[in-house]
């Protein structure tokens, strides 16, 4: 499980005395640890919470260091945008290798072919696919904009 690899890491983060590593695999199993709370998982219990849902901690992780990054740029603070960077790059060790936009192309519309998806109103269930079987595999904001691109073109299409 993940999580069990992140608190080995946190140990020998702690160990080697690499304070920033140790701040930010804190931060994320305090991330953990809150969302566990909230879905009402049994501390007791070895129920923990699944890979999907840590990945997707994480990548909002990332998502909230690159914005602040962007608003520290803007605002001329370069060393703070580089400390947000070092951050996001560390809580990217987790994620899974991420595929490139031509696979992510070819992935969705295999998908799109495999669920008989023609009409937007199809969006959440490609979505729902792509998200239940390739989770931190990809940004999904960039696959919402092409499921939406290719169920666009296919109503086009349509009409002519």
């Amino acid at each position: 499980m993940l999580v069990e690899k992140i608190k080995k890491d946190l140990i020998i983060h702690i160990k080697s005395g690499d304070k920033l590593r140790t701040s930010i695999t804190r931060l994320l199993l305090a991330a953990i640890k809150d969302k566990e709370i909230s879905l009402g998982k049994n501390q007791e219990s070895e129920e923990t919470i699944s890979d999907n849902v840590v990945l997707d901690i994480i990548h909002k992780m990332i998502k909230q260091r690159n914005l602040t990054i962007k608003t520290y740029i803007e605002a001329d603070r370069k060393d703070l945008a580089d400390k947000e960077e070092s951050e996001a790059t560390m809580l990217g060790v987790y994620l899974p290798a991420q595929i490139s936009d031509k696979q992510l192309k070819i992935l969705i519309d295999k998908t799109l072919s495999v669920l008989e998806a023609s009409t937007i109103r199809d969006m959440g269930k490609v979505m729902k696919f792509l998200k239940d079987n390739h989770t931190g595999s990809f940004d999904f904001q960039k696959a919402s904009e092409l499921v939406k691109e290719n169920l666009s073109k296919t109503i086009n299409l349509k009409k002519i």
